[in-house]
């Protein structure tokens, strides 16, 4: 291609005096398209992507409350963002998921109705909808939970803005406002989404042996401490370095954060129970 050719802006016809379009910002030099230069591109956007992302998870497994450190005080070129690293969590949960035995945030029609505090309102509502569209128990079982699965994969954000609301009257005396406490609360679900799924999948034999020997119920009750336990933990921590508050004073706060931690599933398996029953 002759000089003449690039002399103009192929965007928008302006005369080219720099690397970059005065008028419209467009690249002055044309694209290269051979194999060699879209490799680099590739390699360099992979090795760019990867770091990002290896430090974030590093920062998030190894390090309780940095990322949401970095991200109030401005350092955030470094790390995914609070949304962002939420919804990766996200999907690594549901594909490892179905590795699992244990479903947390699906909820089946048989645990609405047998195993919440509302499964009499449940299974009223679950009868009639099944007299009211003629189908049979095992039809709508099916369709209900196969919904509920669908659901849970986009619902589960809801946790998150409840969840700010406790750290928020919590930690209220720090002086931030709530929009802080939501990215505190986003990387905190981050980690536990993913440590939910890593700690089902590790337990998968053991529950799967604790029920063929009818220990169901001693090995749900193993599960939640397994889960629980941890994740407090990782809360406090969090919460320290967070909010920069004394040890004892963070140790009882952690303590009623994570007490709302489990009311907050709760209201999600609720709300979950409602959206499901309404779509299905």
């Amino acid at each position: 291609m002759g000089v003449g050719s690039e002399s103009r802006c192929i965007e928008c016809g302006a005369a080219l005096t720099g690397p970059f379009c005065s008028q419209c910002g467009e690249a002055a030099r044309h694209h290269d398209y051979s194999l060699r230069h879209a490799a680099e591109e590739i390699v360099e956007t992979l090795f760019h992507v990867d770091g990002r992302v290896l430090s974030t998870f590093r920062a998030l497994i190894g390090a309780p409350g940095q990322l949401a450190s970095n991200f109030l005080a401005g350092r955030r070129r470094q790390q995914m963002g609070p949304v962002q690293l939420f919804l990766v969590c996200n999907l690594l949960y549901f594909l490892i998921q179905p590795f699992t035995i244990a479903a947390p945030f699906t909820s089946t029609l048989g645990m609405q109705t047998t195993a919440r505090p509302w499964s009499a309102m449940a299974r009223r509502l679950a009868d009639a909808r099944i007299a009211q569209r003629h189908l049979t128990p095992d039809a709508y079982v099916d369709r209900f939970n196969e919904t509920a699965h669908l659901q849970g994969k986009t619902l589960v954000v809801l946790m998150v803005p409840i969840f700010a609301v406790g750290a928020w009257a919590l930690f209220g005396r720090t002086r931030r406002f709530y929009a802080e406490h939501l990215v505190f609360a986003f990387y905190l679900y981050a980690f536990m989404i993913l440590w939910m799924g890593v700690s089902t999948l590790v337990a998968r034999w053991p529950l799967i042996m604790a029920l063929q020997h009818g220990q169901g119920d001693l090995a749900d009750n193993a599960l939640s401490i397994f889960v629980a336990v941890p994740f407090a933990v990782y809360l406090f921590f969090a919460a320290l370095r967070t909010y920069g508050e004394s040890v004892p004073r963070t140790l009882l706060k952690a303590a009623a954060l994570t007490g709302w931690a489990l009311a907050v599933l709760t209201i999600y398996r609720f709300i979950l129970f409602f959206t499901t029953f309404l779509a299905a």
